[in-house]
């Protein structure tokens, strides 16, 4: 009897990309067929939020499914309103991945060949975990270093690329995500919270590029105030770490975590 396909829903949080969200829409044709091959049944979801262009309309011609919120509600929230799909569609797991192209498609055959392992519950998608030739700005490079320092501080975890937006997350995780997932600063917490939980994490790396079009969120004048953001993060973090403990009993009775 032919196993039957394990179902994965790919992310994409779509602001303002029609310049280059039509390429990597183009792209997933072949990742599903790839992914296919060793059990994973894929469907795609773009997360349209608030775009003013012409977002959305470059996914419903593509033929994915298109999530269309009514005002843009930012990176945080956009993604949370994708795992709540995912989570009342019953998918194994979900995987996120950026919509500017920066992200390869293609290595979500990798990022899928890990999570198989069955080794952790989260794999993250690292431009540091190894040298892999991206550069980043001095001033999100101070950022993430002082990210990845209180993680440890707090959690114990070792993790290189704390602002990756590319990963796939276990079942469980897209059903804690589609309940609690900040909207602010998301990036240590959500790895704090998933490391207090007890989840397993691991990272592979992947091939980054530099986008093609339009304007990244970390650019220009927002590179300079990064590090000023990332402390405001970690401050919002060492407020919610007691809080954070003080649930997590009760949310894993919730999610009937064992």
């Amino acid at each position: 009897m032919k196993q039957q396909s394990k179902r994965v829903v790919i992310l994409i949080p779509s602001f303002n990309e029609e310049k280059n969200l039509a390429s990597v829409l183009e792209r997933m044709e072949t990742v599903g067929d790839s992914i296919g091959r060793f059990g994973w049944e894929s469907d795609v979801l773009v997360i349209n939020d608030g775009s003013a262009d012409q977002t959305e309309k470059v996914a419903r011609h593509a033929g994915v499914k298109v999530l269309s919120l009514p005002v843009n509600l930012g990176y945080g929230a956009a993604l949370q309103a994708g795992f709540k799909v995912a989570n009342n569609s019953n998918y194994a797991a979900a995987i996120s991945i950026d919509a500017d192209g920066q992200h390869q498609p293609e290595d979500i055959v990798q990022l899928l060949q890990e999570f198989d392992k069955n080794e952790a519950e989260v794999v993250l998608g690292s431009r540091f975990v190894v040298d892999t030739g991206y550069q980043t700005n001095i001033f999100r490079k101070i950022g993430i270093t002082l990210f990845s320092f209180v993680l440890y501080i707090l959690s114990g975890k070792k993790i290189a690329d704390v602002t990756t937006g590319f990963q796939v997350v276990s079942r469980k995780v897209v059903a804690l995500f589609a309940d609690e997932y900040p909207h602010d600063y998301p990036d240590t917490q959500v790895l704090l919270l998933l490391s207090l939980m007890g989840f397993k994490i691991r990272e592979i790396p992947v091939t980054v590029k530099q986008r093609l079009h339009g304007t990244s969120m970390h650019s220009s004048i927002k590179s300079l105030v990064y590090p000023v953001r990332i402390f405001l993060a970690i401050l919002v973090t060492l407020l919610r770490t007691a809080q954070i403990k003080q649930s997590l009993h009760e949310k894993r009775e919730e999610l009937n975590f064992s």
